[in-house]
């Protein structure tokens, strides 16, 4: 559910009316969380080659949105690169 993107990040802190003041939500805390264990699962199981394809991004669904958009559809020129790098 993280990869697809179905739960997004909540927002970092909630408004806690009764002491009128800005409250780190625990919602954010264990989204980050689990969004953090999935990051380190995905990378993991990367090559070096892969790897340089995901530096840039910071959750996991923009991690396999990037992997699902190199690997969805083959070209020509990407099928000669993977086959260089075997």
């Amino acid at each position: 559910m993280f990869i697809d993107g179905f739960y997004s990040c909540p927002t970092p802190y909630i408004v806690a009316i009764d002491i009128a003041a800005h409250v780190l939500n625990p919602y954010f805390l264990s989204w980050k969380r689990h969004n953090q264990l999935i990051i380190s699962a995905l990378l993991s199981s990367m090559s070096i080659e892969i790897l340089y394809l995901v530096v840039d991004c910071d959750i996991s669904h923009s991690i396999w949105q990037t992997l699902e958009k190199v690997f969805a559809s083959p070209s020509h020129s990407r099928f000669t690169q993977l086959h260089g790098s075997i």
